[in-house]
């Protein structure tokens, strides 16, 4: 015994064999009765009784199923050695051939049509007649079209399948650029902000105006914060009009100098190069720029709480690419300075990818193995002003 699963056709198959060897029992009966034996007609259709099991999935030895075959087959022939049979022969072998699920279940019932038709012409002697060769050569003709139809349906199920997978791979890729901003926004919000908070707690004993100073630079930057979390939320709600001022525009290069100051005036020592003047960039490549500079601030104030960092934001000679280099001295042990590639590092190198550019993100040894330093090493492609105009 085996499982029919693979084998069984599709109903539609079934149906037009079955409507095939009907046929060719009604044209018996009420046809010219000279043309077929009783018998003929017996056998067609005893013979969809177990072609019918398969369809309905009940598992047959190997004998049983080609036995299976026998009706529709024996049902094509009876069609086509009638007159006016020809025609809906050739449509139930185009129909079989293109519904059924495995070759097998569509070469055998045709090629026993065919081999009925031939031992019958030979055994009644009219093989000089051009009905079996028109039945032969039809058989043929419609196995072909059937098989052309069915390879045509199998592109388009694979042309959907396909479609779906674009669809889910869009679908994951916008996943984590959302990730990415949020990320972005939260953790650089969050890091700068408790810095100003404990720094307020501190001295709001002793310096209260200094306090004071903190907690309103905490308040600002919370403000922007939130502004800028809208802004990512609204791509996930991009079906929904826009509020009356629009979503709050992402940051670009023009912004790096203004990043540096809030980090500065949260504790952090920056000594900072920054040529922007007259770059030209793309928003996506002027974004990024933005990202790593303060990918590569947030984590040295988290980090390396109280170390200075070096950074320079400077184009090649060329004026084609824009290196953004940071460097600060890592407080921490070697082993937890290398432990750093977490989700901002991860967000980091696929934004400068994306943007065409390259990355490097690491500890560097300098001549104390205790206190590498750690080093963002970013390249960004620039575009000329005349090619964005």
């Amino acid at each position: 015994m085996h499982e029919s699963s693979g084998t069984a056709p599709r109903l539609s198959t079934t149906v037009v064999t079955s409507l095939a060897a009907l046929g060719a029992a009604l044209i018996a009966l009420f046809g010219d009765k000279t043309a077929l034996e009783w018998s003929d007609v017996v056998f067609a259709l005893a013979g969809l009784v177990p072609w019918t099991l398969v369809a309905g999935g009940v598992t047959l030895s190997p004998w049983s199923f080609h036995l299976a075959t026998m009706g529709p087959a024996a049902g094509l022939v009876l069609l086509c050695r009638n007159p006016g049979g020809m025609f809906p022969a050739m449509v139930a072998i185009v129909w079989l051939t293109r519904s059924s699920r495995s070759r097998a279940m569509t070469v055998s019932p045709v090629a026993t049509a065919i081999g009925l038709a031939v031992g019958l012409a030979i055994l009644e002697g009219t093989t000089h007649e051009t009905g079996t060769l028109y039945f032969v050569g039809g058989a043929g003709v419609a196995f072909m079209a059937g098989t052309m139809l069915r390879r045509q349906d199998e592109l388009l199920d694979e042309l959907q399948r396909a479609r779906e997978r674009d669809n889910e791979h869009a679908a994951a890729d916008e996943r984590t650029r959302i990730a990415r901003e949020i990320h972005d926004v939260v953790a650089h919000s969050l890091t700068v902000t408790m810095l100003h908070v404990t720094g307020a707690r501190r001295a709001i004993t002793h310096d209260p105006a200094r306090a004071a100073d903190a907690l309103e630079r905490a308040e600002a930057i919370g403000r922007e914060s939130l502004d800028s979390i809208r802004g990512v939320v609204g791509l996930l709600r991009a079906d929904e009009p826009a509020g009356p001022a629009g979503d709050p525009p992402l940051p670009a290069m023009a912004d790096i100098a203004t990043l540096v100051e809030q980090f500065c005036s949260a504790g952090l020592q920056v000594d900072a190069e920054l040529e922007l003047d007259d770059v030209v960039a793309d928003p996506t490549t002027s974004l990024t720029a933005y990202r790593v500079v303060q990918e590569a601030l947030s984590n040295a104030l988290q980090h390396a709480p109280g170390a200075p960092v070096t950074l320079r934001v400077v184009r090649d000679g060329a004026g084609t690419v824009l290196r953004i280099v940071a460097e600060n001295p890592t407080v921490a042990e070697p082993a937890r300075a290398r432990d750093r590639d977490g989700l901002g590092i991860r967000g980091m190198n696929e934004r400068v990818r994306a943007a065409g550019g390259s990355v490097e993100a690491g500890a560097v040894e300098t001549g104390e193995p205790d206190h590498p330093t750690w080093r963002v090493d970013a390249a960004l492609p620039l575009r000329r002003a005349a090619a964005l105009s």
